[in-house]
């Protein structure tokens, strides 16, 4: 499945608009909604002042030369948009508008309202019939996005279409997820129109739905699961190191071994008795391992970050206080190396000071700096700039002070175990939000720590068969 957020959607119009009139582009979207409803007779559309109005309109012309009973109700009259304007005339001199009353008599009512645009609460006219289709018990499809909800976050504002069936054109829209948008969306059918290929000018992004883990061999070591390297903590932030740690270790890695002040070192002897230890003045150890962390925990660390970048070559992931130095020295990512970065929305607001939608500017940053980027939230987004996922597990119930250092464990765990980098982020995502949600039902909030314990039982339901 397809999923993308607004402006990637009007990304796709612009593309599209590079090689189609809109007029073209609104008679194959009403072709696409024409299908799911051929069987239909005696419809009502109502229809907004721009182009999702103008996809009503255009319905309505398809459903006449059918000699199917329909009538379309114009929320407004004036102020259309180029191609709604268009099909309203049409629409006018063929006698198809009718009056509110027609909604009532009809069997079915077309949402042709607000598309993905819509931003506030509906209000005036379009909110009064809003307010009068949902009232009126009449099955409703609403085209591309129920109108009245926000296409990104899914917020549904007070007035709100609840649509029986949401008819939505190439892509999943990102608010479709948010658990009150079930309500007004009803089932989702996804619809491509018959245009031209363009995956090379546009990336949408993947869902990312089930993972594997390959399983134990026969004659397996400590060596054979690799060696991963954390360079964590302070003395002020020092569970972070601990969580980070211990992940690594319960994901499987052969041997973690914690780098951090010697206060940090003296609890997670007790923590974690299972990692090793090494101090900031003993940096060059991790020569001898196969991935390494940094930042969790960590109160400052740009000399720590600095040698690591420029004195080291394994694959690195870049979290927490590692990213906020990282924030003034973005010269400092060379593409010599898999860098995997899981920022939260507020410290990709630092990485990317100019970010107007955060799908397309994570994907465009890590185009830019060859990197992969874990952007930490409501379906995590992971995109290396090429391929770009959006993680199907995970819940609110997660979002608690530690859960971004357990998530950051481990994935450095995949990456030493050998791991494409790209896979690591996906499989170590898709991991502790599938752990979240099984947590979750029994729990009102999911404590990393118990993502930790819940680690090895998890990994076992997803390996290989």
């Amino acid at each position: 499945m397809l999923i993308a957020s607004r402006a990637q959607m009007k990304k796709i119009d612009e593309v599209l608009l590079e090689n189609h009139m809109i007029e073209e582009l609104v008679d194959k979207a009403a072709a696409c909604v024409l299908e799911e409803i051929s069987d239909e007779d005696h419809i009502c559309i109502v229809c907004g002042k721009g182009n999702n109005g103008a996809d009503g309109y255009a319905l309505a012309l398809k459903l006449s030369k059918m000699n199917k009973k329909v009538g379309v109700i114009a929320c407004k009259h004036d102020h259309l948009s180029q191609a709604c304007n268009y099909y309203h005339q049409q629409c006018l001199e063929k006698g198809l508008l009718a009056e509110e009353e027609e909604m009532y008599r009809s069997k079915l009512i077309i949402d042709a309202i607000f598309g993905f645009g819509c931003h506030s609460n509906p209000s005036g006219t379009e909110g009064d019939m809003i307010q009068k289709m949902n009232a009126s018990s009449i099955p409703i499809i609403s085209v591309d996005v129920p109108s009245g909800m926000e296409s990104d976050s899914g917020t549904c504002f007070e007035n709100c279409i609840q649509a029986t069936k949401t008819i939505t054109f190439f892509a999943f829209k990102l608010g479709f997820f948010h658990p009150d948008a079930k309500r007004h969306t009803g089932e989702v059918i996804i619809k491509r129109l018959q245009v031209e290929d363009f995956s090379d000018k546009i990336q949408l992004c993947e869902s990312l739905d089930t993972i594997t883990f390959k399983k134990k061999s026969y004659d397996g070591h400590k060596y054979t699961y690799g060696r991963s390297f954390l360079i964590c903590g302070s003395n002020k932030y020092q569970g972070a190191a601990l969580l980070s740690t211990k992940a690594s270790v319960y994901t499987g890695c052969g041997l973690t071994c914690l780098c951090s002040e010697p206060s940090v070192l003296s609890a997670a002897s007790l923590a974690v008795p299972e990692a090793i230890h090494a101090t900031f003045d003993q940096l060059s150890l991790m020569e001898g391992y196969q991935a390494a962390l940094i930042g969790c925990g960590l109160d400052g660390g740009e000399e720590l970050l600095k040698y690591v970048l420029q004195h080291t070559m394994m694959p690195l992931v870049i979290d927490a206080g590692a990213l906020n130095v990282l924030a003034s020295h973005l010269d400092w990512l060379d593409g010599r190396r898999p860098i995997i970065l899981t920022p939260h929305l507020g410290e990709f607001q630092r990485l990317c000071p100019n970010m107007e939608d955060p799908t397309m500017s994570a994907i465009e940053f890590a185009q830019k700096y060859r990197v992969i980027v874990v952007l930490k939230g409501p379906r995590t987004l992971i995109t290396d700039g090429h391929h770009s996922y959006r993680c199907m597990s995970g819940n609110g119930a997660m979002a608690s002070g530690g859960s971004g250092d357990v998530l950051s464990g481990i994935i450095v765990s995949l990456l030493a175990q050998g791991y494409d980098p790209l896979q690591s982020a996906c499989k170590g995502v898709y991991l502790h939000g599938a752990i979240g949600d099984l947590c979750a039902q029994k729990m009102h909030t999911v404590l990393p720590s118990k993502i930790i314990e819940e680690i090895p039982l998890m990994m076992k339901k997803f390996e290989n068969v």
